[in-house]
């Protein structure tokens, strides 16, 4: 018998029975409740429409109904029924269809003009209908409230488990869980030692980004477990600069156990569907922080300084952070604060040298105003290498035996490392041919197949102790021990090491950075001085006097007779002119240079004007021509030059150089030019009587 609140039209409809459960744990372990949900077929024939105009939405499983947005299925019985082509809408429960009040009353006023009926396992309900309509609002209010009551009480119990260190919504590569509540290091050694070496190389590199370089050059390999796999099942990947910053931040690699690091926001987007959003909450905001939880790969001080030195790192604007140690020849950078706007100072690389400027506080001043102040940087960064030199050099000694011995460790490490990836290339090869040993000489194909598969795990074994060889040939770092007496003997004179012409300006940044909390900067109108009040990282102030200005100096008759010599080789009077007066070189009247100024002086002493031909038939080349023809970049020509790889005629720092196109096929030149084409960025002549000191 027909209920008699359904008419001959709704039967002629399609009756739509939706399905759906919360989470895709729900879809996997509770199959009696799907089953219960896909009864309602059987219900809705019970009530008179025929199997063919039934149509079971079984899309959404695993999706939760806190919200409309992101399940296509019910997205699809909305259309129907704005179409016209529903007449029922059926669920064991109509929460399944939508749990948030608003959206529920959305579609009970979509079902009453309609004219839709809608059915739950126990009665029929026809929207049009005020009592009906009623009661479906009140089962819409109490869905809601019945969500809100459910999520409350999860996550009061997974906050219980976490306080006690038991809840673990994923661990970092590295680590397992066994049991239930217990985290405990990854059994094998080759994960272990992979996971120390990463946490230990970022010791000596001043930022991620640097570390991250240095692995992938390495070829180095990242162990992870994917989500949902056995922890057997570990997977060797290339690792990504996202990777290593996360693996580097994670507070579990100090043994502490943490929870809220990262929080969720409810918004809406430009349709107006609820969307959750995570981000990342200050230290202070985490809900759980419990020390010496578990087994640490490093000491909770050593993860501390991590933290310090990411935040130090991070370049964002307005901030007042020291930023990562850039490519420049400042010493300074990043350390400089205004006395008198608080904001840092940027340097500046004029072919004068460095230069200092604030013009943080003109965004607060008014736009085009003069900037707080401005300074040349280079008699002040001598005054500050002299005091550091000062600082340092009675620890030279012990330094350079720390370095031995840090090397000595980290080449041991490396080697230990390509040994493993051997040992698990010979394991899987000697599966390979065990595989293929039992398998039966009438299955020819598969044998086939296997026989492949050796092949390529015995050519995997081939290559890697190749590797492991090549690598005991080249031993990099390991002193001998006339090399360790020589470095023991250098760090005895630090001042040497820091003048020396290999040595890296980005060792000397960090170093800076080590001995050098902040330096607080003014100008002296008065004096025309800049004034540098240093705070070093031992708490003590110095106080540092300079020149503000470049000087400008006239260079004695013979020097500039023989600069310009150089200088006309490559440039006209128009081009040297402008060189002298950025290098803050004036004329022997004592004003700046012109190119008639520059003609003049040249006649007068003797010296020819510049020509093409001539150049061309001298093979004289400018720094730029060089680099074109050995199809480097300028300033890897200038890493040659600086190096004394690379013969050139520079008269001043600063100043164009003069290259020999003959000098560009010498051999050491040759090999420097390929091993910076093979990503090396600092070229060293292959000497092997030369110490390599950094």
């Amino acid at each position: 018998m027909t209920h008699p609140t359904i008419k001959p039209h709704h039967l002629q409809l399609t009756a739509y029975v939706y399905l759906r459960q919360s989470s895709p744990g729900q879809v996997r372990n509770n199959r009696e409740g799907q089953r219960r949900q896909q009864s309602m077929v059987e219900h809705v024939a019970t009530l008179g429409w025929p199997s063919a105009r039934i149509i079971l939405l079984a899309g959404d499983t695993g999706q939760s109904g806190s919200t409309q947005h992101g399940r296509p299925e019910f997205q699809t019985l909305l259309e129907a029924i704005l179409a016209g082509q529903a007449g029922l809408v059926a669920a064991r429960e109509l929460s399944r269809l939508v749990r948030d009040n608003q959206d529920w009353a959305q579609v009970v006023r979509l079902c009453r003009f309609r004219d839709v009926l809608l059915a739950d396992g126990h009665r029929l309900y026809n929207p049009a209908d005020a009592q009906d309509r009623m009661v479906l609002g009140i089962q819409g209010a109490f869905n809601e409230f019945e969500l809100s009551v459910i999520l409350e009480r999860m996550q009061e119990s997974l906050q219980q488990k976490a306080e006690r260190g038991e809840q673990y919504d994923g661990l970092p590569p590295g680590y397992i869980c066994r049991q239930a509540t217990l985290c405990e290091k990854h059994p094998d050694p080759r994960v272990q030692r992979a996971i120390e070496k990463v946490l230990q190389d970022f010791e000596r590199f001043a930022s991620v980004r640097q570390l991250y370089l240095h692995l992938e050059a390495e070829g180095f390999q990242l162990p992870i477990v994917p989500k949902g796999h056995d922890w057997r099942d570990v997977q060797w990947v290339v690792p990504s600069y996202a990777r290593i910053m996360a693996l580097v931040r994670h507070p579990a690699y100090a043994g502490i156990y943490v929870r809220g690091r990262r929080k969720a926001f409810a918004t809406l987007d430009e349709h107006g569907h609820k969307q959750t959003k995570y981000r990342c909450v200050p230290r202070e905001e985490w809900d759980v922080f419990l020390e010496h939880h578990h087994e640490a790969y490093i000491p909770q001080e050593t993860w501390e300084r991590n933290m310090e030195k990411v935040a130090a790192n991070a370049n964002v604007r307005g901030a007042l952070t020291k930023g990562a140690v850039g490519r420049g020849e400042s010493l300074m950078a990043g350390l400089l604060r205004c006395h008198r706007c608080g904001h840092r100072l940027q340097a500046r690389y004029p072919a004068s040298g460095v230069r200092y400027v604030c013009s943080g506080g003109e965004r607060q001043r008014v736009r085009g105003a003069a900037k707080c102040l401005a300074f040349q940087g280079a008699d002040l960064e001598d005054l500050l290498a002299e005091e550091l030199l000062e600082v340092v050099d009675p620890a030279g000694v012990e330094a350079a035996q720390r370095a031995a011995e840090r090397l000595a460790r980290q080449h041991q490490q490396q080697r230990q490392l390509l040994v493993d990836r051997l040992q698990a290339a010979r394991e899987a090869e000697a599966r390979a041919a065990r595989e293929y040993k039992q398998t039966d000489v009438t299955y020819t194909a598969v044998r086939q197949t296997l026989a492949a598969e050796w092949e390529t795990a015995l050519a995997r074994v081939a290559e890697e102790e190749s590797r492991v060889a090549a690598f005991d040939e080249r031993q990099p770092v390991v002193p001998t021990p006339a090399q360790l007496e020589q470095l023991v003997h250098l760090g005895a004179n630090v001042r040497r090491l820091w003048q020396h012409p290999r040595a890296s300006n980005s060792l000397k940044q960090q170093l800076v950075r080590v001995l050098i909390k902040e330096i607080v900067a003014d100008v002296d109108e008065e004096r025309d001085e800049a004034v540098l009040r240093i705070q070093w990282s031992g708490g003590h102030h110095t106080e540092l006097r300079g020149r503000r200005t470049l000087r400008r100096d006239k260079l004695p008759a013979g020097e500039l007779r023989s600069l310009l010599e150089t200088l006309r080789k490559v440039q006209t009077d128009s081009a040297i002119a402008t060189v002298l007066n950025r290098a803050g070189i004036r004329s022997p009247s004592g004003a700046t240079w012109t190119g008639g100024h520059v003609q003049r002086y040249r006649q007068r002493v003797g010296i020819s004007a510049y020509n093409a031909c001539l150049k061309s038939n001298s093979g004289w080349l400018t720094q730029s021509e060089a680099a074109t023809r050995l199809e480097i970049s300028p300033m890897s020509v200038h890493r040659l030059v600086s190096s004394g790889i690379l013969p050139a005629e520079r008269p001043q720092r600063g100043l164009p150089m003069v290259i020999l196109a003959a000098d560009l096929d010498l051999a050491e030149v040759q090999r420097a030019v390929l091993s910076l084409k093979a990503g090396h960025t600092r070229p060293l002549p292959d000497d092997p009587r030369q110490l390599k000191l950094f």
